[in-house]
């Protein structure tokens, strides 16, 4: 059989220029065979594979396996269970739904996806676990969670001596670093053997940091396809930093629990998950708060305008958000807010970034406080509650 490389060279042969078919046929000058050659510092198998090997022994030990367990009644019949395969750390649980977390911080915070740590009537699971790529298992309290983007924070506790063994807290990138067709990786650790390495490309950019009026539109959108178990991994890039954590798509209907896409990986920005999560330790919620209105930065405004004279023309505030959506009714249209105000401060924060904005709907959920509003030059002050967010207001384009 010939080999590849000589099926090119005859394909070749059958293409060369009538001119040069003579010297073709002429006897060959004496000739030393090409010895074989050693692939390339680039080639498919020299430091393309080091690199990707590198990546994933980088961030292997951010990501871990989260397991919620529910209750067992006594008295429930064990028939057909292997005893390994099915057993519980814990008297009276039971293994319901696995999927994957990332460490977020030092003090042993992990933050993984909401849905799986909830039973079919909604209610969160009563004792959840965290295992460590190296099979190090630690228990871990369920701290607050976000329903409306999918998103729950843990507070795993240490070994013996006082430490997090292998673990470590990811390296966070930037999405704005990121171009549609970079290369990214899907990394994550469902249960079993199985392990989530997904190479993939950048197929969409987030249109708005805000998650507030449309869900899909603040999701990074990878090419790879990931299992169920995945969601909470993270999405990494090329150096090894997470630049979002993997969600399952978005759902209008509260209590539904959809599964990752075949045709898309969806990530939600990891300074989104990292900003809110910092919040929700403090005010410990399982609740979504909102106020009625969606907020682009000035640089989101800027690229959806795509008009740079029109922008600079724009009365603008030295800091703050500009007001892109109102919904009616709300606190929001309540208050008098307008599309095309600009929100500077809500109760003593200033507000510089969407993470500012965010942080402030949690630290403050359930208060009525004094907001300040740009418009046409002026500040005024208003006073929003801030509510919890209705069914209805959820919004998947």
């Amino acid at each position: 059989m010939l080999r590849p490389t000589t099926v090119v060279l005859t394909l070749l042969g059958s293409l060369v220029m009538p001119g040069a078919a003579a010297a073709a046929q002429a006897p060959a000058a004496t000739a030393t065979p090409a010895a074989p050659q050693a692939p390339t510092a680039a080639g498919p198998f020299g430091t393309a594979n080091a690199d990707l090997r590198a990546v994933n022994a980088a961030v292997r030990p951010s990501v871990v396996t989260v397991t919620a367990y529910e209750p067992v009644p006594e008295g429930v019949a064990y028939d057909g269970r292997w005893a390994i395969a099915d057993e519980s750390p814990y008297p009276g649980f039971a293994r319901m739904n696995v999927s994957s977390g990332f460490v977020a911080s030092a003090d042993g915070t992990v933050l993984c996806c909401y849905t799986p740590l909830t039973f079919p009537n909604g209610s969160l699971v009563e004792r959840v676990d965290v295992e460590a790529a190296d099979g190090s298992r630690f228990d871990a309290e369920l701290v607050a969670a976000e329903p409306t983007i999918n998103l729950a924070v843990l507070r795993i506790k240490p070994i013996a001596d006082g430490s997090f063994g292998s673990l470590r807290p990811i390296v966070p990138g930037s999405v704005d670093d990121l171009e549609i067709g970079d290369a990214v990786f899907a990394v994550a650790d469902p249960f079993g053997s199985s392990r989530t390495f997904a190479p993939g490309v950048i197929m969409a950019l987030p249109t708005a940091a805000c998650y507030q009026a449309d869900l899909t539109g603040s999701f990074i959108h990878g090419s790879m396809a990931i299992a169920p178990g995945a969601v909470g991994g993270i999405l990494v890039n090329g150096a090894g930093q997470t630049v979002g954590m993997l969600v399952p798509p978005p759902s209008t209907d509260a209590a539904a629990r959809p599964e990752p896409q075949s045709h898309v990986t969806l990530a939600m920005q990891v300074q989104t998950a990292l900003g809110v999560a910092e919040a929700l330790k403090t005010k410990r919620s399982t609740e979504s708060p909102w106020v009625g209105f969606s907020v682009l930065s000035a640089a989101e405004l800027r690229r959806k305008m795509n008009d740079q004279a029109a922008f600079d023309a724009l009365v603008k505030p030295a800091n703050g958000l500009y007001i892109d959506d109102v919904y009616d009714p709300s606190p929001a249209s309540a208050a008098g807010v307008k599309v095309g105000d600009w929100i500077t401060t809500m109760n003593t924060t200033t507000i510089h970034g969407v993470v500012d904005f965010q942080q402030s709907l949690y630290y403050f959920a359930g208060a009525q406080v004094p907001a300040r509003i740009f418009r046409d030059g002026k500040e005024m002050t208003i006073t929003l509650r801030i509510e919890k967010r209705p069914a209805e207001a959820n919004r998947v384009r």
